[in-house]
């Protein structure tokens, strides 16, 4: 057994004690001869000494060095490299939200949720595997290459002890379920696997688990490395005049030439690199302090899309606008929305504020939940984007004031041939026709998704088959193109042919 330090307590323990019954008993014989009455006053102090040396041990061995640490996992894999003809890996296993916790909790607590962690993680090990406690909310494990160690096997692994962590509340002072990302590389993978190495790797494996936290799980490959390098070399201090929004069209599924919004997606544009999405650049943002100034800006360009419509005699009704969670906690986002809104003479329902799924779903903090109330009280509408992806509740939904909900592309994508994925749909759909909340399917890139998305009863849609993301300028020459279709006569049969309703009122755009 090791403890947090990743040092074998359980020999030294057994060292020390057999040293000390020895030197005991030997005193005591030499001294008195016979053990007799007074043996036990030699005998009790170092007995007694023995139960505080190991305590003391412990104690001190929990504070090695993390150089310590290191090189002892390193030496781990070393041997263990090579062993047999299986590979082997090397894991590491990290609480999500760990300095939050210990805010919440403090450091106190969380003692038993790390000693909790080993363990789960130990029971999903074999004997000849070894698991140290590396720092803060971090374990790593050495596994032995007694077993394949294939890719799907240790995914397994990984879920067994996520859902393991899942009891931790009622076995630990936390009143929260216990979240874990894990990362983990094995020496196959690797071109010229060394211990080194092989630790590295799982490092790498492990930020891109942190990436999609919480309970997260992902394997090491080359092509991660190639990817860590170029984010790496992202400009983050340059965010600000980097930044462009682009602009999404939304429409009406069921009279397709009625355009209900647009959504505002941020994008980053390096001077080298290109186009770079969101996942590639917020978490670089976020460490600088600039993610509440790129938020600013996104507002901002937003309502000057708006105007920018309006002037130009296109109907966009409403813009969403993503709000990432920590842009939600921020205490003057609602003042600084109305100001905006107020400056740019725009009115407040026109704006749609998009929060994922995922924040609800983990329970928001008090703070995320008075500004999304307040926000609904300003006017604005809720969206919560990405439904599906995150359990929220049925109260959730209520509680927040959600107007819509965006049903994910992974939903969508072969709800035309798919059954199960159409059962899916369909019940997300009833529910929120049973609650009033409006529907929005992400990602339709074809016609055969988009016809069954309508006669499933979906009231709006989005993606490639409508649009892809384009910068304002572009926008009003696509509507031109778009929208010219619709004006065309429709061919029919026998006589000329005619205009319904919705295409009648597509014609004559309100500013």
């Amino acid at each position: 057994m090791l403890n947090r330090s990743g040092a074998p307590i359980g020999l030294r323990y057994k060292a020390y004690s057999a040293c000390g019954i020895a030197v005991s008993c030997v005193a005591a014989i030499a001294i008195l001869g016979p053990p007799d009455i007074l043996a036990s006053l030699i005998f009790m102090p170092l007995l007694t000494l023995l139960i505080i040396v190991p305590s003391r041990l412990q104690g001190d061995l929990t504070k090695t060095d993390p150089k310590d640490k290191r090189d002892f996992i390193v030496g781990c894999l070393s041997r263990l490299i090579g062993e047999i003809g299986n590979p082997n890996v090397a894991m590491i296993v990290e609480i999500d939200n760990y300095q939050k916790l210990a805010e919440i909790y403090g450091c106190e607590s969380l003692e038993s949720a790390l000693s909790f962690t080993q363990s789960a993680t130990e029971e999903q090990l074999t004997a000849a595997d070894v698991t140290i406690y590396l720092d803060g909310s971090r374990l790593m494990s050495a596994f032995a290459p007694q077993a394949p160690h294939e890719h799907e096997s240790m995914l397994h692994t990984c879920t067994r002890i996520q859902h393991a962590l899942s009891n931790a509340p009622t076995l630990t002072d936390l009143l929260v379920q216990l979240t874990a990302s894990i990362g983990f590389a094995a020496s196959n993978k690797l071109e010229r696997p060394t211990a080194e190495g092989l630790m590295q790797a799982s490092f790498s494996a492990l930020l891109e688990a942190r990436r999609k936290a919480p309970s997260a799980a992902r394997a090491f490959f080359e092509t991660m490395l190639s990817l860590q390098a170029k984010r790496k070399k992202l400009p983050a201090t340059q965010s600000g005049r980097l930044s462009r929004a682009k602009y999404l069209p939304i429409f009406n599924n069921n009279c397709t030439s009625t355009m209900e919004r647009c959504q505002s997606l941020k994008r980053w544009h390096h001077p080298e690199q290109g186009i770079i999405s969101p996942v590639e650049f917020l978490l670089k943002l976020e460490p600088a302090g600039l993610l509440q100034k790129l938020g600013e800006t996104m507002i901002k360009q937003a309502l000057q899309a708006l105007t920018f419509w309006n002037k130009s005699g296109l109907n966009v009704p409403r813009i969403g606008v993503n709000f990432s969670t920590s842009e939600l906690r921020n205490p003057r986002l609602v003042d600084r929305i109305a100001i905006n809104l107020d400056f740019s003479n725009i009115a407040r329902h026109r704006l749609v504020i998009e929060i994922l799924e995922a924040v609800i779903a983990d329970g928001a903090d008090d703070d995320i939940i008075g500004n999304l109330a307040a926000l609904a009280d300003l006017g604005c509408g809720i969206d919560l984007d990405d439904f599906g992806t995150g359990y929220a509740s049925i109260t959730n939904i209520r509680r927040f004031s959600v107007g819509r909900i965006k049903i994910d592309h992974s939903f969508v994508a072969g709800v035309d041939t798919d059954s199960e994925q159409r059962n899916m749909v369909a019940a997300i759909l009833t529910m929120a026709d049973r609650l009033g909340v409006q529907t929005l399917a992400e990602g339709v890139e074809t016609r055969g998704e988009q016809d069954a998305l309508k006669a499933l009863g979906c009231h709006d849609v989005q993606g490639f088959q409508i649009a892809r993301p384009m910068p304002i300028q572009a926008t009003i020459q696509w509507a031109s193109a778009y929208f010219h279709r619709y004006q065309e006569p429709v061919p029919f049969p026998k006589r000329a042919s005619y205009r319904t309703p919705c295409d009648k009122a597509a014609l004559s755009p309100q500013n």
